[in-house]
């Protein structure tokens, strides 16, 4: 009896696993966030976020590599915590926000590295130009959140700003941008907060 029961279970088990698929996720933007790093005449390292961005996750937990992601930020909401800073890095000098809306993160390709490291291969279009980008994501932890599955990653990589024509002050202002991603997502419609919902940190 016992063994029938196995083999009952595994029976109901593998075809689940062999249709297994990646799933779509929705970014929680209110524990989700975007930031990079710029060394200054070799002072200081400055950080900035970006505020306003949004994007698709598609997490396949039994086979990460089947994964992908895009974001799409906007460029406007470039943010260095002081007023005539994000004035001018929003001009032509920088990222030229009238004729540039928006930057976007298509991954390309995905190498499960185990242990929950992956390597996230894209392209960054910014600025009217498109180069490759790569993350070295982590997969913090997978759980569930109000009765439905949530997710969280953080990211990291690194770009040459004068790769897409942005040479403003090349010398006095690094040209290597560091950057860092924090990820939190939700299935929606299975009980996950809403993307954008305002919520508390416990929440």
């Amino acid at each position: 009896m016992k063994g029938t029961l196995v083999l009952s279970t595994a029976v109901l088990i593998l075809p689940a696993l062999a249709t297994a698929e990646p799933m779509e996720y929705s970014l929680d933007m209110s524990h989700s966030r975007v930031f990079f790093d710029v060394d200054h005449q070799g002072y200081s390292m400055m950080r900035g976020m970006f505020r306003s961005f949004d994007g698709t996750l598609m997490y396949d937990e039994a086979d990460p590599s089947a994964s992908s992601v895009s974001i799409n930020i906007d460029a406007s909401s470039v943010d260095m915590y002081h007023d005539g800073l994000n004035n001018h890095l929003r001009n032509d000098d920088f990222f030229g926000v009238e004729t540039h809306p928006s930057l976007m993160f298509e991954s390309t390709s995905v190498e499960d590295l185990g242990d929950g490291q992956l390597r996230v291969n894209g392209n960054l279009t910014m600025i009217g130009q498109t180069h490759p980008v790569t993350l070295d994501a982590v997969l913090n932890q997978a759980g569930v959140f109000r009765g439905g599955p949530k997710i969280g990653f953080s990211a990291t990589g690194s770009l040459d700003r004068t790769a897409y024509g942005m040479n403003f002050g090349a010398g006095n202002i690094g040209t290597d941008v560091n950057f860092s991603i924090e990820i939190e997502a939700t299935r929606p419609g299975e009980g996950g907060a809403p993307a954008g919902m305002g919520m508390g940190m416990g929440q």
